[in-house]
C-alpha cells in the first residue's frame, strides 16, 4: 500500500541499502553518455561499463560474460574501454580470457517508437556465454523494481514490457532479491528455463537472460523507451543507425581539415544537438547551432522551451538567424507557434531603443524574420522587427574557443559534462572559423587558425542566406587555391571574399576557382 501511494504521489522509491549490501554496485569514474533518436523523443544513459538506464527509470540493464568457468560482469572486468563510433554508437570493449567482446549501444526507431539497440559481438577466438540482467539500480545509486518477469522473448519490469530479445534466450531467471545479486548467480546457458517471475515489496526484484555466443556471433536486444514495439517489426543494426545518421548529417554543414578531427567531432556534436534537450538558458544557442549547421527544420522542437527563456535579445537573435538560414515553406507553422514569445521579445527590445548587439548577419536576419511575419499576417510585429538595427560585435576568439572545447573532449570522443551546451558551442565555433556572412556578402575563412594553415580544407553544405555554399582550399606552395560553388535563388545577390587570406580577392561568380595571394604565413610561423 505504501509503495503504491508513493508511486501515485510521484516519490522516487529505492531499494533498501541493507538488501543490496552484498551486491556488486559499480562506481563509475566518468560521466554517462546520453543517447536519443532524432528529435529527442526519449533517451537513455550509457555508463563507462556499457550499463544502460532509460532516462527517468529506476533500473539498469547490465551485461555479463562467461568466457570460462564463471560469469564476470563487464562492470567488474579489469580491462574495459569505450569510444563513440561514428556519430551515434557507444562502443564498449571488454577483454576476456577468450579475447575481446564488443558491446554497441545506439538509439533508433522501431515500429515508429523510440528504442535503444544493444548489440553484443564475440570478436574473440572461441565460444562464450553472454547474459543481461535488469537490476534495481540506477547509474547513480539505488533504484527500484517491484515485479520482474522474463521469458525467452524479453523482460517485463513492473508491468511494462521493456526489453525484447531478437535472439531467443537459452535460459532466463528472476529473483526477489532475498537470495542476493542475480548478476552473480546467473544460470548456465544450457539451463533451459524459459519463463520466470518474481516480486519484491522492497523493490529488489531482478530478471536475467543468457545465451551461448559463438565466435563472430552478434546478440541483438531492443530496449523499448516508451511503448511496446511489434515483435515482427524490422530492427536496424547499430551500423544501420550510424549510416542513417551519416546520411542525415551530410545534408547539413560538413567541415574537414586534413589530419585534424574536426569532421568527427562536428558529427558527434551534430547528433547531440539534434537529439538532446538543452537547459532553458541554453536553448537560443542550441537553435542557433541547428540553424547554422543547416538543421533549422529540427529547431521547432525546442520552441516550447524557448517560450520559457527570459532573455529577450537571445530569443530575437536565434529566431532571426533561424529564419535567415531556413526555408520559408517549413518555417511558417513553427513561427506561428512561437509568435507570442516573439512579439513579447520584440516589444521589450523596442522599449529599450530597438537596437541589439550581434554578428554581421543580424541586420539582414531581422529583414528576413520580418518577411516571414508578414507571411503569417502579423504586420505590426513584422514592421517592428524590421525596424530594429544591429550593433555589430565582431566574432573574436573562435579559434581559442575551438581549441579549448577540443581539449575538453575525453578519450571516448565526448564532452564529459554539459554535452549539449558544448556541442552547440563547438558547431558554432567551427562555423565562425570557416565563414562570416552578412546576407549579401560571404567571407570565407575570416580567421584561419595556425593549426589549419597549409592543410587541405573542405566545407560542404554551409547554409547561407538564400541558399548554401561549398568551398575548399588546396595549397600550391605558400599560395592557397580557393574552389567554391554557391547554390542560391536566381535573384539573390552574392559577393564572395576571403579577407583572412587575401584582402584583395572578390568575386560575384557563384562557381569558380582562383589562386589566392601568398598570405605570408611561412615567414611568420
Amino acid at each position: 500500500m505504501i509503495n503504491k501511494l508513493a508511486r501515485r504521489l510521484g516519490f522516487q522509491q529505492s531499494v533498501p541499502v541493507a538488501l543490496i549490501d552484498s551486491w556488486h554496485v559499480p562506481q563509475p569514474k566518468r560521466s554517462s553518455i546520453e543517447l536519443a533518436p532524432r528529435e529527442g523523443a526519449a533517451s537513455c544513459l550509457v555508463d563507462q561499463y556499457g550499463r544502460v538506464q532509460i532516462d527517468g527509470e529506476t533500473w539498469t540493464l547490465d551485461l555479463t560474460l562467461a568466457a570460462g568457468a564463471r560469469w564476470v560482469a563487464v562492470s567488474a572486468a579489469d580491462r574495459v574501454s569505450q569510444v563513440i563510433v561514428g556519430p551515434g554508437v557507444v562502443e564498449t570493449t571488454v577483454q576476456t580470457p577468450s579475447g575481446p567482446v564488443v558491446q554497441r549501444v545506439a538509439a533508433g526507431v522501431v515500429d515508429g517508437e523510440p528504442v535503444i539497440i544493444i548489440e553484443v559481438e564475440n570478436t574473440g577466438g572461441v565460444a562464450i556465454a553472454a547474459g543481461v540482467v535488469a537490476r534495481p539500480l540506477r547509474l547513480d545509486g539505488r533504484g527500484f523494481i517491484g515485479e520482474a518477469s522474463a521469458d525467452a522473448s524479453g523482460i517485463t519490469i513492473d508491468g511494462h514490457h521493456r526489453v525484447r530479445f531478437e535472439t531467443v534466450a537459452a535460459a532466463v531467471a528472476t529473483s526477489d532479491g532475498a537470495a542476493g545479486d542475480l548478476l552473480q548467480q546467473l544460470p548456465n546457458a544450457d539451463d533451459g528455463t524459459t519463463s520466470s517471475a518474481s516480486k519484491c515489496r522492497s523493490g529488489g526484484a531482478q530478471a536475467a537472460a543468457v545465451w551461448p555466443l559463438p565466435h563472430t556471433a552478434i546478440l541483438r536486444i531492443v530496449v523499448e523507451l516508451v511503448n511496446v514495439t511489434s515483435p515482427h517489426a524490422a530492427v536496424p543494426s547499430t551500423s544501420d543507425i550510424n549510416r542513417g545518421w551519416e546520411a542525415h548529417l551530410n545534408q547539413g554543414m560538413r567541415v574537414d581539415v586534413d589530419e585534424i578531427d574536426i569532421a568527427k567531432h562536428l558529427s558527434t556534436a551534430g547528433r547531440t544537438v539534434l537529439t538532446m534537450w538543452p537547459d532553458i538558458a541554453d536553448t537560443p544557442s542550441a537553435i542557433l547551432a541547428m540553424s547554422e549547421m543547416g538543421f533549422g527544420r529540427d529547431a521547432g522542437r525546442l520552441f516550447e522551451q524557448l517560450e520559457r527563456c527570459d532573455d529577450d535579445g537571445a530569443v530575437l537573435r536565434c529566431l532571426a538567424r533561424w529564419s535567415q538560414l531556413g526555408e520559408q515553406h517549413h518555417q511558417l507553422e513553427d513561427l506561428d507557434r512561437i509568435l507570442g514569445r516573439l512579439a513579447q521579445a520584440a516589444h521589450a527590445v523596442a522599449k529599450q531603443g530597438g537596437t541589439l548587439a550581434g554578428a554581421t548577419w543580424l541586420d539582414d536576419a531581422f529583414v528576413t524574420l520580418g518577411g516571414r511575419l508578414h507571411q503569417i499576417d502579423q504586420p505590426d510585429v513584422a514592421e517592428r522587427v524590421q525596424g530594429f538595427s544591429a550593433t555589430v560585435q565582431p566574432v573574436d576568439g573562435a579559434a581559442d574557443l575551438l581549441a579549448e572545447l577540443t581539449k575538453e573532449i575525453d578519450k571516448r570522443g565526448v564532452w564529459p559534462t554539459s554535452q549539449m551546451r558544448n556541442s552547440a558551442q563547438y558547431a558554432r565555433a567551427v562555423r565562425a572559423l570557416v565563414v562570416e556572412d552578412s546576407g549579401t556578402q560571404v567571407h570565407v575563412i575570416p580567421e584561419m587558425p595556425k593549426l589549419w594553415r597549409g592543410r587541405t580544407l573542405d566545407v560542404f553544405g554551409l547554409p547561407i542566406a538564400n541558399g548554401s555554399l561549398s568551398f575548399g582550399l588546396r595549397w600550391h606552395g605558400p599560395r592557397p587555391a580557393l574552389l567554391w560553388e554557391a547554390i542560391l535563388a536566381p535573384e539573390a545577390p552574392f559577393v564572395l571574399r576571403a579577407p583572412g587570406i587575401d584582402a584583395d580577392f572578390e568575386s560575384h561568380e557563384r562557381q569558380g576557382e582562383t589562386l589566392l595571394a601568398d598570405p605570408g604565413w611561412a615567414s611568420t610561423s
